[in-house]
């Protein structure tokens, strides 16, 4: 989910003003095709922080800076950064709490199965409409209707 969420985000700042570009839209994009896997370690160009990233999705969505949905989308991005993380309350939550009982095969219970295949549905759901948010900001309008038609046939009667 945080590299779903990543994505949206980074998505919606490369495409804030499209087709203008930015000073930090175009260090975005040097610095991602100037690391190398032999040389991420030497890029010249400093990557573009994550909370302006954050910040260009917000002004997207509420067309201005909104400190009420910054301050959500903050709080989800701290959420999942303690999985890619590792944290300690995100590992235990996996791995029976407090218990010496780890699952090294996964998430035992249905219960909390079920819970993480709901997050697989809404990561899925996201896909879809950043894939129908570009369409309509590159003027893609078949693929836009056709994003749009499959949205709704996915949707509960």
């Amino acid at each position: 989910m945080r590299c779903v969420n990543d994505c949206r985000m980074e998505i919606y700042f490369l495409l804030e003003n499209f087709p203008k570009s930015s000073e930090n839209v175009d260090k975005f994009v040097k610095s991602f095709f100037e690391t190398t896997m032999d040389g991420y370690l030497t890029a010249e160009t400093h990557v573009v922080q994550n909370k302006k990233i954050r910040n260009a999705m917000v002004r997207v969505m509420k067309g201005q800076h909104d400190e009420e949905t910054s301050q959500t989308i903050e709080r989800v991005y701290k959420t999942f950064s303690g999985y890619v993380h590792a944290n300690y309350a995100h590992i235990m939550e996996v791995y029976n709490g407090a218990t010496r009982d780890f699952n090294l095969n996964g998430v035992p219970e249905a219960q909390q199965r079920l819970m993480r295949q709901e997050t697989v549905e809404i990561a899925a759901n996201s896909v879809l409409h950043m894939t129908a948010f570009i369409a309509r900001t590159l003027s893609m309008n078949n693929l836009l209707r056709e994003v749009i038609h499959f949205i709704r046939a996915r949707e509960p009667r």
